[in-house]
């Protein structure tokens, strides 16, 4: 081959490669001074992200119940250290906490009776939900049907149906004539959380409660065509969940469950209930409503599916009936573990972005939460894999985070960001949270604080679509679909992405670390039917939600992806701007709603006003004059912006907490005080504002001056953020 036909050669060659880098993006870009090499490491997570690998990992988590505490909550902890170290890890560790659990009691059954004129039980609850197809070995280690945290003993009374259990129920109930103080509560899940259920109920004077689930909420086609025929709950179905109100260990509040810890005595704790919860199936429902008289009809809106009368009660059909509660749940001190696996940075290894799941379950847990540890697990393979084989490393530190006792109250997140949280609030970048990876085959649903909304939604245009049908109609990737199904309406063409709530482990990242926090996954247009119980298993993930694991697929390649760019971008890609418009929106919202009231009781918006204000002007300066002149080869220049970034969501943190609530400390985002599951924006000032009412201050000063109070901290504490984007001390 002569000369000019090797050179020709070597330059088509060279063409070639070149072009192909530049069409998936990959090439090499720099070698930094630790002698790895920076790659946009995206398009290979796209390619390594494996369907078979994630369903593999989901097969063996779903071998067995994993309820926090047991056997079978360490085996899994170590399994997934053992994962993380074999992916190439630079470490890995098992982290126990030994905190306040509740089971229900070995070789006892909780049981709902309905106890005759006799004395004589008509009627028993089995107290257990049949195996439908579950194997044998496997069943005998599922639990019984039981509430974490219920008060126990034996409480006898009539049957009040209330609805799903909130204030405006009991409200409604006390319009209609039916006082429920001395009864026992009927109430159906949904619409709040079942914790805050048993505190309202509580406070109405009910002497028990009983759950169920309607069919008419997670059986729409029909009782005949459940699971395992669909994915609609069965009429023996029973939810399981914790009833504790407040997050992390009941024991040790504000501080971690470590050896050294004080500990508070279970009877000293005043938030964990004191009258007796149990679940029960949709049949035994039926049942119970069945031996109500119907003197009291209940609103249409209170009508379910099943088949018979829906009653208020309290009067019973048969006189002299009562029904009975027994319940035998105990809570104990056991030990739970996280599992902490790290990708050391090669630039910034003092700057941590985290991604998280819970790995505990009430039974099986194939979609809360093993759908999410399965994905999680792909993606520390695919992540060591791409560091194995490219001489690569993140700029920035990547921790893995395997939660312990989630279900029990955020347990193990809330010991472990307590225990770390000095460190964390120095070096934490962000949260990434996959609690349910796939809970429907629908669309991306996600929340996230303003400044990371951006990023989900530039990272579900890289995802490529994982259904079929939606290609076909020209939506490519995620994004196209979320937009489709989940618009905003207030930016077209656009998802919306929610605000963040509670019930997950990005709770104690957002309200005790301040650290800007993301959630995400599949979703259908409601929650899947059998959450939480016997049916939630490996047949419903594999035959049902996501044949071939696509769906699962698509959210580890999301969650890796948005990694990625946190834990690689020299500038970190948090959008302030967006923040300070969500922060004028809300307070325009504030305004429009309780200015008038705040005028006539001696209050005013004028200083939350002038601080949002301030911090639109201070987003707007910091982003045209530092962030876009930036020299991004000067790394003083490049840390000093990004701590600023870091740090403005601290900004955010009230060391005192909310109103009545030190245990909250978010000013902007924090769950609502009346459902543990769901948020307010300015929750603190929003409490308040429905605490009082319509009293004006000569009626009720106490709670006029913690309004006003609470008005000067918010201001106080925005302007203190707008602050932190400038050089200047004042």
């Amino acid at each position: 081959m002569g000369n000019k036909s090797i050179a020709l050669l070597l330059a088509t060659t060279s063409a070639v490669f070149f072009v192909f880098g530049a069409l998936i993006g990959v090439y090499v870009i720099e070698e930094n001074k630790n002698g790895f090499v920076t790659l946009n490491i995206k398009p290979l997570l796209i390619d390594e992200i494996s369907a078979e690998k994630i369903s593999a990992n989901l097969k063996h988590l779903t071998s067995v119940p994993h309820v926090a505490g047991t056997e079978q909550d360490l085996l899994q902890a170590e399994w997934v250290r053992d994962r993380f170290l074999e992916s190439g890890l630079d470490e890995a560790h098992t982290v126990p906490y030994d905190v306040l659990l509740s089971y229900p009691r070995h070789g006892v059954v909780n049981t709902v009776q309905l106890i005759d004129e006799k004395n004589q039980a008509n009627f028993t609850t089995a107290g257990r939900q049949p195996p439908l197809g579950t194997p044998q070995d496997s069943y005998d280690k599922v639990l019984m049907n039981f509430n974490a945290y219920s008060g126990n003993g034996i409480v006898e009374g009539n049957i009040v149906y209330a609805y799903y259990g909130r204030d405006v129920d009991y409200e409604e109930l006390q319009k209609r004539g039916v006082n429920v103080t001395g009864h026992v509560v009927l109430v159906r899940y949904g619409a709040i959380f079942r914790g805050s259920k048993v505190v309202i109920a509580a406070k109405w004077g009910a002497i028990g409660v009983i759950l169920f689930t309607d069919p008419k909420d997670k059986a729409k086609e029909g009782r005949n065509f459940t699971f395992p025929d669909s994915w609609w709950l069965p009429g023996m179905g029973v939810e399981s969940g914790s009833l504790y109100v407040v997050d992390g260990d009941p024991l040790t509040p504000a501080y971690p469950a470590i050896e050294s810890a004080f500990r508070l005595k279970e009877e000293e704790q005043a938030n964990l209930p004191r009258i007796p919860v149990q679940p029960i199936g949709y049949d035994e429902a039926e049942i119970l409503l069945r031996s109500m008289s119907c003197e009291n009809p209940a609103p249409p809106e209170w009508v379910g599916f099943l088949d018979t009368n829906y009653c208020l009660g309290p009067k019973p059909l048969n006189p002299d009936w009562k029904v009975r509660i027994n319940v035998s749940t105990t809570n104990e001190m056991r030990r739970t573990y996280n599992t902490i696996g790290i990708l050391r940075g090669s630039v910034e290894e003092d700057r941590y972005v985290l991604l998280g799941n819970h790995r505990d379950a009430w039974t099986f847990g194939a979609l809360d939460p093993s759908s999410g540890t399965a994905s999680m697990i792909e993606v520390v393979r695919a992540l060591g894999h791409i560091k194995n084989n490219n001489n690569w490393r993140p700029r920035r530190t990547m921790v893995f985070c395997s939660w312990g006792a989630e279900e029990f109250g955020l347990i193990g997140s809330y010991e472990w960001t307590q225990q770390f949280a000095k460190v964390l609030s120095q070096r934490a970048v962000a949260y990434l949270n996959v609690d349910v990876a796939v809970g429907g085959n629908q669309t991306l649903r996600g929340s996230a604080y303003p400044m990371l909304k951006k990023l989900l939604i530039e990272s579900s245009k890289l995802v490529p679509n994982p259904n079929a049908a939606e290609i076909a109609a020209g939506r490519k990737t995620v994004f196209d679909t979320w937009a489709k199904n989940s618009p905003d309406a207030n930016n077209p063409g656009q998802p919306a992405v929610g605000n963040m709530g509670g019930g997950s482990d990005f709770a104690p990242f957002a309200y005790v670390v301040g650290a800007p926090t993301t959630d995400f996954g599949y979703t259908a247009p409601s929650s899947y039917p059998t959450y939480h119980t016997l049916y939630d298993n490996y047949q419903l993930a594999s035959e049902i939600v996501d044949r071939g694991f696509v769906h699962h697929q698509a959210v580890a390649r999301m969650w890796a992806i948005s990694a990625a760019d946190l834990a690689d971008a020299t500038i970190l890609p948090f959008d302030i701007k967006s923040y300070a418009a969500f922060l004028n929106d809300s307070l325009t919202a504030l305004e429009d709603k309780y200015d008038e009231q705040l005028q006539q009781n001696n209050a005013t918006f004028k200083y939350f006003r002038a601080s949002v204000d301030s911090f639109s002007k201070a987003t707007n300066d910091f982003s045209e004059k530092t962030l876009d002149t930036i020299n991004v080869e000067d790394p003083l220049e490049v840390r000093r912006v990004n701590d600023r970034l870091v740090q403005l969501e601290r900004f955010f943190i009230d060391p005192k907490g909310l109103p009545d609530r030190p245990e909250t400390n978010h000013i902007v985002f924090s769950v609502s005080a009346n459902n543990a599951y769901g948020s307010d924006t300015f929750a603190g000032l929003v409490d308040l504002l429905f605490e009082v009412g319509n009293k004006t201050e000569a009626q009720d000063s106490v709670t006029w001056n913690k309004i006003r109070q609470h008005l000067s901290v918010i201001a106080f504490l925005i302007g203190e953020a707008a602050r932190s984007l400038s050089d200047n001390l004042w």
